[in-house]
């Protein structure tokens, strides 16, 4: 390039910078500096005759102006890095509200007019689900090879408790249950037969029955996923909505079990008080059985945690001989014939030991459905509005209905007791 032609493109590369500048700063880019070094860069090394197509045709340098802008605006996105290379986690739903502000606040102001509007709380700080915050992938360090050669393995799910409440309870499914479910129980007894002699008064007796009730729960819940989201990420989206269902389950078996435990009786004590030298914890299980049974119930489960399930099991006589062989012929776990359930659910030092089928429950299946709703954050004042609709989100709400009780007449048929509390009733009180 002869010195006149270079003075020619370095005053024509200035003009065209200014140009870029001007444009930039007109259109208010959040990310102005990133997208101003990306016109540098592309402009560094141009020929002169492409600066002159570009100071030319100013709609064509508009449109390349957006198109780094948008593309700068979706590294941003993803993911920023500090001067060490580690990875800075980005805020989407945060820059979403700040870049959308007047926008809300203009159909905040507008939604009392305009009755297809509905107001939904989020009493809960869970995130919309979009492309850029639902898969993680800088909690594990990512080879940078591992982009252009890598295969899918199956998904990792995590390791959770046993859900026990199945073991215990009687339940089924029911394609609609009523607001109440009734029953009638057995009442007070008065009187008693008796040998009488001929010709004498007999003995008055009599009895009643009781009516008691339940009334029906709702269990529920929703996620909020983005249009992208769902249609470019298929695969996760659909491991994520079974995920969502695994927790409803989860939770829904958590409040189960917290009714169950209301129900449950504690130990009360048995003739078995005070006579045992350095009670274990079988001794106490058999304690909480002797209550069970001098009440005409039959125990056939027990619930207890992995870390009294392997103390128990690895409990030795002084000769260092195991006192318990748990284990029965099939290699499940026997413990005076009952069924052993063991899960991390259930409270460490506690365990429940119960007749199986006498707690009930009666649940409808669960339902799931998809629809458009207003976000709205914070309450006088509110803060932020989001519309699903005009942010390519929907929503999806899971949710069943469910009964559960126990006759009155079943209570103390499970109990729930402490390991301690219980030895520490057998123990045999110190000599005077």
């Amino acid at each position: 390039m002869t010195p006149e032609e270079q003075a020619a493109h370095d005053a024509l590369l200035a003009k065209v910078k200014e140009t870029a500048k001007t444009e930039i700063e007109t259109r208010g880019y959040q990310n102005a500096d990133a997208v101003q070094a990306a016109i540098d860069a592309k402009l560094k090394d141009m020929p002169l005759d492409a600066l002159r197509s570009y100071d030319a045709d100013k709609k064509a340098f508009e449109t390349t102006i957006k198109n780094l802008a948008a593309e700068q605006q979706k590294l941003n996105a993803r993911s920023q890095f500090s001067a060490n290379g580690e990875p800075i986690q980005q805020d989407p739903i945060r820059e979403m509200l700040e870049a959308n502000r007047t926008e809300i606040e203009t159909r905040f102001k507008n939604v009392g007019q305009k009755s297809e509007f509905k107001f939904d709380i989020q009493a809960r700080a869970a995130a919309v689900m979009t492309t850029t915050n639902t898969i993680d992938n800088t909690t594990h360090s990512i080879p940078i090879a591992m982009i252009d050669s890598m295969s899918m393995d199956s998904f990792a799910k995590t390791r959770r408790g046993i859900q026990f409440i199945n073991d215990i309870a009687d339940r089924r499914v029911v394609s609609k249950i009523s607001l109440y479910k009734t029953w009638l129980e057995e009442g007070t007894e008065e009187g008693a037969f008796a040998i009488v002699a001929e010709g004498a008064l007999k003995p008055l007796v009599s009895t009643g029955v009781v009516r008691n009730y339940a009334k029906a729960k709702k269990i529920a819940g929703k996620y909020v996923v983005t249009e992208e989201f769902a249609k470019f990420f298929e695969e996760a989206y659909g491991i994520i909505r079974g995920l969502i269902n695994d927790k409803l389950v989860r939770d829904y078996s958590a409040l189960l079990v917290t009714d169950l435990n209301a129900q449950a009786a504690s130990y009360t004590g048995t003739a078995l008080d005070g006579t045992i030298e350095a009670p274990n914890d079988y001794d106490a299980v058999a304690a909480v059985a002797s209550q069970i049974m001098a009440l005409n119930f039959v125990p056939d489960v027990l619930i207890v945690n992995p870390n009294d399930l392997w103390r128990i099991r690895l409990t030795k006589d002084e000769q260092g001989r195991y006192l318990f062989p748990v284990q029965n012929t099939t290699g499940g776990i026997d413990m005076f014939g009952f069924n052993v359930i063991t899960s991390t659910y259930q409270t460490a030092g506690s365990f429940t030991l119960g007749e199986s089928g006498l707690f009930k429950i009666e649940e409808e299946p669960i339902t799931v459905r998809m629809g458009y709703g207003v976000t709205v954050t914070g309450a006088s004042p509110v803060t932020s509005v989001v519309s699903d609709f005009d942010n390519n989100m929907f929503r999806v709400i899971v949710e069943t209905y469910f009964l559960d009780w126990i006759p009155t007449a079943y209570i103390g048929s499970f109990v729930k007791a402490s390991f301690a509390t219980v030895k520490a009733a057998l123990q045999v009180p110190p000599a005077p």
